[in-house]
């Protein structure tokens, strides 16, 4: 499915608890190939550590390792400039088909969120974008797969790339928030249960309550692989935007985020 990935690397404490979550992620994203990337912040004073030739000897170190434990093809580049649109241009340059991040922002809270390169690459990238949380637990191989739905053409477009994930038996768990903002009962039920008639293994369950919250509670409580949720986003200028919903589960979710572009060609 994601047969290449960017992956976004950098010196932080948090990195590691990446790579340990990468093995179940990589098999079930079907991943053959990586670029590791990183970026070298020209906007800060450099220290001799984060030149491009220290980082290009680390990311060197790495690939070898990450291609011997994972049994894929990884190589590597380092780039200088803003870090979210060297990373968008990298994943354009090598025809990636996702590009794979840290979330760092549980602890530091929103703030923190609005600034840094996952929600910059939310707003800009085309590509599935798969968020890893620096914190939680490490899924079962055979944990089900979440789908968010509003009956929107966001979620039809995530509801496609979830279905994919299916193949083998997978169970999937489809949940819909209502909300007092969108009222689309009928369109939302016809859609969930042609969904469950294609595949017998998904369940769905309607709640009501803020969206945001009770995602992130489902997908905690089921020990899910994987949330999968949709990105709006059809223009230039709505491409600045991921939707309330979809940045509040990326940013507080401690189970692994796949951001699905409307505008995807996956």
């Amino acid at each position: 499915m994601l047969n290449h990935c960017i992956l976004a690397f950098d010196y932080s404490d948090s990195w590691q608890k990446t790579c340990e979550r990468l093995p179940p992620v990589l098999q079930l994203a079907a991943v053959e190939r990586l670029t590791l990337v990183h970026v070298v912040d020209t906007t800060r004073r450099m220290n001799i550590e984060d030149s491009k030739a220290a980082a290009a000897s680390h990311l060197n170190d790495l690939a070898g390792q990450l291609a011997a434990e994972l049994g894929i093809t990884v190589d590597y580049e380092v780039r200088s400039g803003f870090a979210a649109s060297e990373l968008h241009e990298a994943a354009r340059r090598h025809k990636a088909d996702g590009i794979i991040v840290l979330n760092q922002s549980h602890s530091a809270g929103r703030a923190l969120f609005y600034g840094n390169i996952t929600l910059n690459l939310a707003r800009i990238t085309h590509l599935p974008l798969l968020i890893l949380p620096a914190g939680g637990p490490i899924a079962e191989p055979s944990a089900p797969i979440l789908l968010a739905t509003d009956g929107s053409r966001p979620a039809q477009v995530a509801q496609r790339v979830f279905e994919r994930f299916l193949t083998g038996g997978r169970h999937g768990l489809v949940l819909w928030v209502e909300t007092d903002e969108v009222d689309n009962t009928a369109v939302i039920n016809e859609q969930i249960e042609e969904l469950t008639q294609r595949h017998e293994q998904v369940v769905a369950r309607h709640v009501k309550g803020s969206a945001v919250r009770e995602i992130v509670k489902a997908a905690d409580a089921e020990r899910v692989a994987l949330v999968v949720i949709g990105k709006r986003g059809t223009t230039p200028i709505q491409d600045l935007m991921i939707g309330s919903t979809a940045e509040g589960v990326a940013r507080e979710s401690e189970q692994p985020v796949l951001l699905v572009p409307v505008n995807t060609a996956l």
